[in-house]
C-alpha cells in the first residue's frame, strides 16, 4: 500500500522538497566554500604585508662566525635570507676606543652599528639617506643618526652638519690604531619609537635602543662588523694590534648589547596554502621548531680568551695562555630566538578555519530564512494542489496515519536525494570557479570538510521534515467534506496573522543589533557580561533576518495597515480594480508576510555588503588622507637648507634663516609636473619642556608655514579636532595661540584659552603662549602607522597602541611673534603636495621630486602607501566573497518563492479571477490587477530591504573598524554612509526582475479561458 501511495503521491512531494534541499544544500554548500575562499585570499593579503616570514634573533657577540646564515639559507623551505645587525656598546669613558668625526673627538653614552644586507629593512629615513651615501660615495657612505633630546644632542646635531668622515680606532700601547672609517652623508636626528615602529612593521619584534647616543648607519660589511664586535667584547683584532705583546691585545669590555637578526622567507607555496589553514601551520611549526632547534646546534661559539697567564695550552697560532672555554666564557653563551610573524597569523588564522562551517552556517541565515518561507510556500501549494486527492483516498478508506508515512517517506527521499546533489553542485562549481576549472579534492575531502558537508545535509533535510509537519498533519486529519469545498479550513485559521511575542522579541532583538552597530553598544561590553558576549556574537547573524521579519509582520498584521502602507503602491498600478485588489490582499496577510518577507531578506543580502565595503574603504581613504594631510609628503633635514651656523639663537633668527629657504623649495616643486599645491611645516623640538617620558627625547613642536595655505591645502575633519572643530582650533592658532596633544593637555590641564610655559629665553625667562585647543590628531606630520596586519601578537599589538596613545606634541604657527625669544631646535622641515593625479606616474614621481631641489630629501611619502597599509578586514572579506552568492542565490530562491507564493494565491483565486473576467474586466484591468497583487508587497519589500541595508551596512562598517586591534587616527574619525554606483544598479536589477516576474505570471494566468478556470477551481 505505500508503495502505491508513493506513485500517487510521492512524486510532486519528492520533486518539492528535493528542490528546496537542493537548493538549501547547494546554498550551504557554496557559501562555506566561499567563505572558505574569503578566508584564502585574506590569507594571501596577510601574508603580502608581511615582508619576511621569520626572524632568527642572536643575542651574543658576533664571534666572527657566518655559519649561522648559510646555515639558515640552506633549510630546506627557507628561499631567502637578510642579516640586520645592531651592535650597541658603552665604551668605557676615557678607555682605549676612541670614535672620531672628521679627525674630531666625537664623545657619545652609547654607539651603536647598524647595517642591514638589504636597505629595505631599514627605516625610510636611513634607507634612504644609506643609498643616497653609496651613490655619492662609489659604493660607501654612512649616515650618523643622533638619538637623544636636544640638551643632549641637540647642540650635536647641528655641530655635526657637514662632516665628511666617521672613524673608529682603539689605543695600543699609547698608540692610536685604525679599525675602520666611513664616509659620511649626512647626519641626522632619530627617534626611538620610531625606529621601533619600523622593526615591527619589518621584522616582527622591537629591539633595544638607547635613550642617548648615535647609531652609525653603514653599508653591510663583515669585517666592519667584526672588527666593532672584537673591540666590544675586549679584543683587539689581529690585524689591528701591530705588536707582538699578546697582552696588547686585550682591552677594556665595553657594556655591549649586540643583536644580530636574520630574516628569512619561506616557500610559501609548498608551505602555505590558503585553503588548508591547518596544514600550513603545522608546516610553519615544524619548518620553525627545527630552525631553533638546529641553530643552536649549530651557533657559534662563543670566542676563546686569552688571560695572559701561563700555560701549557696554546692557541692555533701559537701564543701561550689560558684558554677561558664556552661556559667560562666573559660575555656568556650566545641566545638565540626564532620569531616567526606567519606563524602568528597562521594561530590566529586557525581559529577561524576551525569555525568556517559554523560560520559558514551563520553567514547564510538569511538565505536559510528564504528558503524556510519558500518551502513554507511551496508546501501550502502542495496542500491546495493534493487537497483533493488526499480527499478521495480518505473517502476510499485509507487511514491518516498511512498517508502520513508514505509523504514522510516522500520527503524524507527527497529530502536526501536534493540534499546530496545540492551538496555536490555547490561545492564543485564555486571551486571550479575559483580555481579556474580545476578542482583540487583534497580541500573536499578532507575530513573535517566531509563533517561539515554531513552537518550541512541534516540542516537541508531537518528543514524539510519541519516544514513537511504542516502538510503530513493535514493530510493526516483533513476530511472529505473539507477536501471538497472551495477554500481550506486551514488556509482560513492560517490567514489569521497576529503580530504576537515572538515578533515583538524580533524586532527589539533586531533593533538592538543594528543600533548597536551604530552607537558601538553592546550589553556584553556595557555590563560587563562576558559570558553574553557570545549571545552578541551570535545575534550579530540574525540581527538583520529578525528585524526584517518583525517588521514584516508588523505591517501585515493589521488589514488597515496593510491597506495604508500598499495603497500608494498598489492603487496606481491596479487601476480601475486597484481598491478591490487592496482588499483581496488584506485578506490574506500570511501571504503579504511571505512577499514582504522574502524581497526584503533578497534585497537586504544582496545590498548590505556592497554598502559595507564602501563605507569601509571611505573611512580607510579618510584615515590615511589625515594621517598624511596630502597626496605627497616630503621632509628634509632642516640644516641641509641652509648654513648650520644660522641655526642658532633665539627662534626668530632661525626663522628668519631658514623660511627663505623653504620658500625657495615650495617654488622649486611647484614647478614640477603634477604638483598643484604646496605648503610646509618646520618640526622643531622644544628643550626645555617637560612631560614625563619625553625628557629623554623632547617634545616636537611643528610649525605652520601659513595658516590659511595648510587650512586649504591639507585634508582634515572636524572631529581631528576634540575641544572644538578643527578649523576653529587653526583659526586660532593663526591667532598666535598654540594647539596640543591629549597627553599634553592631560598632564598640564590644559583648555582652550589656558596659559602654557613652552620653555626658556636665552635670559633664561619663561615664554607663554595661550591654548588654542586640543588636538586628536595633526594632519601632516610624518607617518607613524605600520602596516595594519594580524600577524602581531598581544604585547606588540598593546606596545604599538601605547605609542599611537601617547604621541604628545604642540602646533603653532611660524609666524606667532611670541615664539621669537623662545629656545629651539629646528630639525625637519615637512613640504605637503597636491598633486593631479592624471598628470604623474606614480613609480616615477618620486624622482622627480628628488630631483627637484638641490639637496636630498630624508623621506618621501604618497597617500597610495598609506593606503595600503591600512589592510582589509575579515568580516568584509567574507561579506564581499558572499556577496554574489547574497545576490544570484538569494534570487534564485526569492524568485522561486514569489512564483510559489503566487501560484499558491493563484490556486486559490482562479475561480475569483474567472469571475471577474465573465463580469466584464478587460484584459489589461485584469492584467494590472494580477501585476498589482504580486509587484505591490514585493516593491514595498524590496524598500524595507533597503532601508534595512542601509542600516546594516553603515552599522556594520562602524562595528567593525572599532573591533581593529591596532589603534590609529581612522578610529578617530566617523563613518559616512557611502551608496555607491553599484547599490544602485543592483537595487535596479532587482525591481527589473521583480516586475519582469510579475508581468510574466500575469500572462501565464491567461493561459485558460474563465469557463475552464472555473471548472477546474
Amino acid at each position: 500500500m505505500i508503495g502505491r501511495l508513493l506513485r500517487i503521491l510521492g512524486r510532486r512531494t519528492m520533486l518539492t522538497f528535493g528542490l528546496v534541499t537542493f537548493l538549501v544544500g547547494a546554498l550551504l554548500a557554496t557559501v562555506n566554500i566561499t567563505s572558505r575562499y574569503a578566508l584564502k585570499t585574506y590569507v594571501d593579503d596577510q601574508l603580502r604585508r608581511i615582508p619576511w616570514d621569520l626572524a632568527v634573533y642572536q643575542q651574543g657577540a658576533v664571534n666572527g662566525d657566518r655559519t649561522l646564515l648559510r646555515h639558515i639559507a640552506k633549510t630546506p623551505g627557507i628561499t631567502k635570507v637578510e642579516s640586520l645587525a645592531f651592535l650597541r656598546a658603552r665604551f668605557p669613558e676615557g678607555g682605549a676606543v676612541e670614535a672620531q668625526v672628521d679627525r674630531k673627538p666625537f664623545t657619545t653614552p652609547w654607539l651603536c652599528l647598524l647595517a642591514a644586507s638589504d636597505p629595505a629593512i631599514l627605516p625610510p629615513e636611513l634607507g634612504f639617506a644609506l643609498n643616497r651615501a653609496r651613490q655619492t660615495n662609489g659604493g660607501r657612505g654612512g649616515v650618523l643618526a643622533l638619538v637623544g633630546p636636544e640638551y643632549a644632542m641637540g647642540k650635536a646635531f647641528l655641530a655635526l652638519q657637514g662632516a665628511k668622515d666617521f672613524t673608529l680606532q682603539v689605543h695600543v700601547q699609547d698608540q692610536p690604531r685604525f679599525l675602520f672609517n666611513t664616509p659620511l652623508d649626512s647626519v641626522v636626528r632619530l627617534d626611538r619609537d620610531e625606529l621601533n615602529r619600523w622593526l615591527i612593521d619589518q621584522t616582527g619584534s622591537v629591539s633595544y635602543i638607547p635613550y642617548i647616543g648615535a647609531i652609525l648607519l653603514m653599508p653591510y660589511e663583515w669585517d666592519v662588523l667584526n672588527k666593532f664586535d672584537q673591540v666590544a667584547t675586549g679584543f683587539v683584532p689581529d690585524d689591528v694590534l701591530g705588536v707582538s705583546d699578546e697582552d696588547a691585545g686585550h682591552i677594556q669590555e665595553a657594556e655591549y648589547a649586540p643583536e644580530m637578526v636574520y630574516v628569512a622567507r619561506i616557500d610559501r607555496g609548498a608551505l602555505i596554502s590558503g585553503w588548508d589553514i591547518p596544514g600550513s601551520l603545522e608546516h610553519v611549526e615544524a619548518l620553525n621548531a627545527s630552525l631553533q632547534r638546529s641553530v643552536v646546534d649549530t651557533a657559534p661559539a662563543p670566542k676563546k680568551i686569552f688571560t695572559g697567564q701561563p700555560s701549557h695550552s696554546h692557541d692555533t697560532s701559537g701564543a701561550e695562555g689560558e684558554e677561558v672555554g664556552d661556559d667560562d666564557s666573559k660575555f656568556g653563551p650566545t641566545n638565540f630566538i626564532v620569531d616567526s610573524t606567519t606563524e602568528v597569523l597562521l594561530q590566529r588564522m586557525q581559529g577561524i578555519a576551525r569555525l568556517i562551517g559554523v560560520v559558514s552556517l551563520f553567514v547564510a541565515l538569511p538565505l536559510l530564512w528564504m528558503a524556510w518561507v519558500l518551502a513554507a510556500n511551496l508546501a501550502g501549494l502542495l496542500m491546495l494542489n493534493e487537497r483533493r486527492t488526499l480527499g478521495l483516498m480518505r473517502l476510499r478508506g485509507i487511514s491518516g496515519d498511512l498517508l502520513g508515512r508514505a509523504l514522510l517517506i516522500a520527503v524524507a527521499a527527497g529530502g536526501v536525494g536534493g540534499g546530496l546533489l545540492g551538496l555536490v553542485t555547490g561545492s564543485i562549481v564555486p571551486l571550479m570557479i575559483y580555481e579556474r576549472g580545476h578542482v583540487p579534492l583534497s580541500v573536499l575531502l578532507d575530513g573535517r570538510q566531509m563533517a561539515i558537508f554531513a552537518a550541512f545535509l541534516l540542516v537541508s533535510l531537518g528543514l524539510a521534515l519541519i516544514v513537511s509537519r504542516r502538510l503530513i498533519k493535514y493530510a493526516t486529519t483533513i476530511s472529505p467534506l473539507e477536501a471538497s469545498v472551495r477554500v481550506s479550513g486551514s488556509e482560513a485559521v492560517k490567514a489569521s496573522l497576529t503580530f504576537g511575542l515572538l515578533q515583538q522579541l524580533s524586532i527589539l532583538l533586531g533593533s538592538y543589533v543594528l543600533f548597536g552597530w551604530i552607537f558601538d553598544f553592546s550589553i556584553s561590553a556595557s555590563l560587563g557580561l562576558t559570558w553574553f558576549r557570545y549571545v552578541d556574537r551570535l545575534l550579530d547573524f540574525l540581527g538583520l533576518p529578525l528585524f526584517l521579519y518583525g517588521v514584516a509582520t508588523l505591517l501585515a498584521a493589521n488589514r488597515g495597515r496593510i491597506q495604508h502602507v500598499m495603497a500608494p503602491v498598489l492603487t496606481p498600478i491596479g487601476g480601475t480594480l486597484g481598491r478591490f485588489a487592496l482588499r483581496h490582499m488584506s485578506a490574506k496577510p500570511h501571504r503579504t508576510v511571505a512577499f514582504l518577507l522574502i524581497v526584503a531578506l533578497m534585497s537586504s543580502v544582496s545590498l548590505y555588503p556592497i554598502i559595507t565595503s564602501r563605507s569601509f574603504e571611505d573611512k580607510a581613504i579618510r584615515g590615511a588622507a589625515v594621517q598624511l594631510g596630502t597626496d605627497w609628503q616630503v621632509l628634509y633635514n632642516a640644516p641641509d637648507l641652509v648654513d648650520v651656523n644660522r641655526l642658532n639663537g633665539p627662534a626668530s633668527t632661525q626663522f628668519a634663516a631658514l623660511k627663505p629657504e623653504v620658500d625657495k623649495l615650495v617654488a622649486d616643486f611647484m614647478r614640477v609636473k603634477g604638483v598643484t599645491g604646496a605648503t610646509y611645516m618646520i618640526e622643531s623640538v622644544l628643550p626645555t619642556f617637560y612631560l614625563p617620558g619625553y625628557g629623554l627625547r623632547g617634545v616636537p613642536l611643528f610649525l605652520l608655514g601659513s595658516n590659511e595655505g595648510y587650512r586649504t591645502s591639507v585634508y582634515s575633519e572636524p572631529s581631528v579636532g576634540l575641544s572644538s572643530d578643527f578649523n576653529d582650533i587653526v583659526a586660532r592658532v593663526g591667532q598666535g595661540e598654540v594647539a596640543v596633544s591629549p597627553p599634553v593637555a592631560d598632564f598640564w590641564r590644559l583648555d582652550p584659552g589656558t596659559p602654557l610655559l613652552l620653555g626658556l629665553d636665552a635670559d633664561r625667562r619663561a615664554v607663554a603662549v595661550k591654548t588654542a585647543g586640543i588636538l586628536a590628531f595633526l594632519p601632516g606630520i610624518p607617518p607613524k602607522s605600520v602596516t595594519d596586519r594580524q600577524g602581531y601578537v598581544q604585547a606588540r599589538v598593546d606596545y604599538l597602541n601605547y605609542l599611537f596613545s601617547s604621541n604628545a606634541y604642540l602646533m603653532t604657527g611660524l609666524d606667532n611673534p611670541q615664539l621669537a625669544p623662545l629656545q629651539i631646535l629646528l630639525s625637519r622641515v615637512i613640504v605637503l603636495l597636491k598633486t593631479d593625479p592624471a598628470a604623474i606616474d606614480e613609480q616615477a614621481f618620486p624622482k622627480a621630486l628628488a630631483a627637484a631641489a638641490p639637496f636630498p630629501p630624508l623621506e618621501i611619502h604618497s597617500l597610495t602607501q598609506e593606503v595600503g597599509k591600512v589592510g582589509s578586514d575579515m568580516y568584509i572579506s567574507l561579506a564581499l566573497a558572499n556577496m554574489r552568492i547574497y545576490l544570484v542565490g538569494g534570487l534564485v530562491l526569492a524568485l522561486i518563492a514569489i512564483l510559489a507564493v503566487a501560484m499558491a494565491n493563484y490556486a486559490e483565486d482562479r475561480r475569483t479571477l474567472a469571475l471577474l473576467r465573465i463580469r466584464g474586466a478587460s484584459p489589461t484591468a485584469m492584467w494590472r490587477f494580477v501585476v498589482a497583487m504580486l509587484l505591490s508587497p514585493a516593491l514595498v519589500g524590496l524598500a524595507l530591504g533597503a532601508a534595512s541595508a542601509l542600516l546594516a551596512g553603515f552599522g556594520l562598517a562602524n562595528y567593525v573598524w572599532k573591533l581593529r586591534e591596532i589603534r590609529t587616527v581612522v578610529q578617530l574619525l566617523p563613518t559616512h554612509l557611502v551608496v555607491a554606483t553599484l547599490t544602485v544598479w543592483v537595487a535596479l536589477l532587482l525591481m527589473a526582475l521583480l516586475v519582469a516576474v510579475a508581468s510574466g505570471f500575469s500572462w501565464w494566468v491567461y493561459r485558460d479561458t474563465a469557463h475552464r478556470s472555473i471548472q477546474s477551481a
